[in-house]
C-alpha cells in the first residue's frame, strides 16, 4: 500500500502542476512528509486520505490504485453525454442526465467538461444573453481551466456571448502567444525523435486556428461578406487545406472542410449564382457524411488512431481542439436560400435524403 499511495501522489501532483510544498500546505503538514510518502518510506496518515483524494478530485479507491469499473463507467456516460449533444438531444434532458453522473463522481473533470457544454447550449438558446445556464458554464469553465486550457476557447464564447467582453480579453491576455504555444515549441525541437509528429500537429493546430479565425474576420467585415471576394479567401484557405493533406485523409478535419464549403455555399446563393453553391453544397455534403461516420465511431467507444497519408502530416497522432460540428441543418439552411424549385429538386434529391429524412 506504501508504494501504490505514494506512488500515486506523486503522479496525481504532477498532472496538475504542483509541488509538494502546495499539497503540504494544504494539508496543514511539512513538504518532507510528502516527499517520504512518494519516496514510499512511510505512507499518510488515515486522517488525511480522504483530504489527500479531495484535493486531486478523485475517490479514494482511485488513491489506493482501486478503479475498479470507475473510469469505465466515467467514460460510458461521457459517450453517453457526446451521442446526446452530437445527436441534438434536449440540452435540458442531458443537462439532467450530467448532473446525476456527477452524484456519483463528484467533482469528475470529463463529466464537468460535458456539462457545461451542456449548459452553453441551453444557454445560447435563451433570449437573454445573462442566463443562469451560461452564468454557471463560466464558472465550471474557470475552474476546470486552471488544470485543462483546453476549455479557455469555450470560455471565451461564453463570456462573449454574455458581453463580459473584458472578463474575456483578460483571460485571452494571460494565454502564452501563439509562438510560444506547447504545438510550436515542441515543432523547434529538430533532434527530437518525436520531430515529425511535433511539427505535423503543429501544422494542424495551426490550420485549424486559421481556419476559425478567417472564417470570422470574413463574416464580420461587411466588404467581404456575401461577396465574391470573400469567397475567394475561404477557397484560398481550403486549397491550403488540401495541399496540407494532399486531398486525402483529412480525419476530424472534415468538420472544418465543411464550414468553408457552407460559407462558399451560402454566399453563391445570396449572389444568385445557384450553380456555383450547388457545388459547394455538395462538397459540403460530402464532408458531412465523413465527419458523421468518424463521430459515430468515436462515440461507440472504439479507439481511432489519426492516420494522415499527406507527407507532411503523416506522422501527426492529431490535435486537441474544439471543433463546430458541421449539423445537417447547417446544411439545410443553405437550401432555403434557393428558389422554390431548385429547393424541391434537391429535397427530392437522393443524394440528400440523409439531411430530410431526420
Amino acid at each position: 500500500m506504501q508504494v501504490n499511495v505514494g506512488e500515486k501522489i506523486k503522479e496525481l501532483r504532477k498532472r496538475d502542476g504542483r509541488r509538494q510544498e502546495d499539497l503540504a500546505n494544504a494539508l496543514g503538514i511539512t513538504a518532507q512528509a510528502v516527499s517520504r510518502w512518494e519516496a514510499g518510506t512511510c505512507y499518510p496518515d488515515l486522517s488525511l486520505i480522504p483530504a489527500i483524494a479531495n484535493y486531486f478530485h478523485v475517490s479514494i479507491d482511485a488513491l489506493f490504485g482501486y478503479q475498479n469499473d470507475r473510469e469505465g463507467k466515467i467514460n460510458a456516460y461521457a459517450q453517453e453525454a457526446l451521442r446526446r449533444m452530437f445527436n441534438g438531444e434536449d440540452a435540458a434532458d442531458t443537462i439532467q442526465f450530467l448532473r446525476k453522473c456527477l452524484e456519483e463522481f463528484p467533482g469528475e473533470p470529463k463529466l464537468l467538461k460535458h456539462l457545461a457544454g451542456a449548459l452553453q447550449a441551453k444557454g445560447y438558446q435563451e433570449a437573454d444573453p445573462r442566463n443562469p445556464y451560461l452564468e454557471e458554464a463560466a464558472a465550471i469553465y474557470e475552474e476546470l481551466s486552471i488544470r485543462d486550457p483546453e476549455v479557455v476557447d469555450s470560455l471565451l464564447s461564453v463570456y462573449a456571448r454574455m458581453g463580459e467582453l473584458e472578463k474575456a480579453e483578460n483571460k485571452a491576455s494571460s494565454q502564452p502567444r501563439v509562438e510560444l504555444s506547447k504545438e510550436v515549441l515542441l515543432a523547434s525541437i529538430s533532434d527530437s525523435v518525436k520531430a515529425g509528429q511535433y511539427r505535423g500537429e503543429a501544422i494542424l493546430s495551426l490550420l485549424h486556428a486559421l481556419e476559425r479565425i478567417t472564417e470570422n474576420a470574413v463574416l464580420r467585415n461587411q466588404e467581404l461578406k456575401d461577396s465574391r471576394e470573400g469567397i475567394g479567401i475561404m477557397e484560398a484557405l481550403y486549397n491550403l487545406y488540401e495541399k496540407a493533406f494532399d486531398g486525402k485523409s483529412y480525419g476530424i478535419f472534415h468538420s472544418d472542410l465543411c464550414m468553408l464549403s457552407l460559407f462558399c455555399a451560402k454566399t453563391s446563393a445570396t449572389l444568385k449564382e445557384y450553380d456555383q453553391s450547388l457545388f459547394f453544397l455538395d462538397r459540403a455534403h460530402a464532408h458531412y457524411k465523413e465527419y458523421s461516420r468518424i463521430m459515430e465511431v468515436s462515440m461507440q467507444g472504439i479507439p481511432q488512431e489519426p492516420h494522415y497519408e499527406s507527407p507532411l502530416l503523416s506522422e501527426a497522432k492529431g490535435i486537441l481542439a474544439s471543433f463546430v460540428a458541421c449539423k445537417p441543418e447547417y446544411l439545410k439552411n443553405i437550401v432555403n436560400f434557393y428558389p422554390a424549385k431548385l429547393k424541391k429538386q434537391i429535397m427530392k434529391d437522393p443524394k440528400y435524403a440523409d439531411l430530410f429524412t431526420k
